[in-house]
């Protein structure tokens, strides 16, 4: 990955971060988190991987990005000063469900 498309994906993270943190409604005491972003090397798609807990949210907060996405694209083009502003596609991240099981496992493993 070169390091124009990692800076850019770094500016993403933090915009979209201050924008769902200050402006999003999201159901009481449920925590959002960008946990990494993935931009395509020509800049016209951008996969947003998120964190959610507590996890009973997931598919709602997901939804609520996703009606939103439109919104956040239009904010996201007025920060970002480059010739194409990608498209949004927001998705859970799972290395972070991955690690929460193996997080579980091995606390059942020493409890034994």
């Amino acid at each position: 990955m070169s390091f124009r498309i990692e800076k850019i994906n770094e500016l993403i993270k933090q915009k979209l971060g201050q924008i769902i943190s200050q402006e999003m409604e999201f159901p009481q005491n449920c925590l959002v988190t960008i946990s990494r972003v993935q931009t395509s090397p020509d800049l016209k798609y951008c996969q947003v991987f998120i964190t959610v807990l507590p996890e009973k949210f997931r598919g709602s907060v997901l939804e609520i990005l996703n009606k939103n996405r439109h919104n956040l694209y239009r904010e996201l083009k007025a920060y970002l000063k480059t010739k194409f502003t990608p498209n949004l596609k927001f998705a859970l991240d799972q290395q972070e469900i991955f690690a929460s099981e193996v997080d579980k496992l091995l606390d059942e493993i020493n409890k034994q």
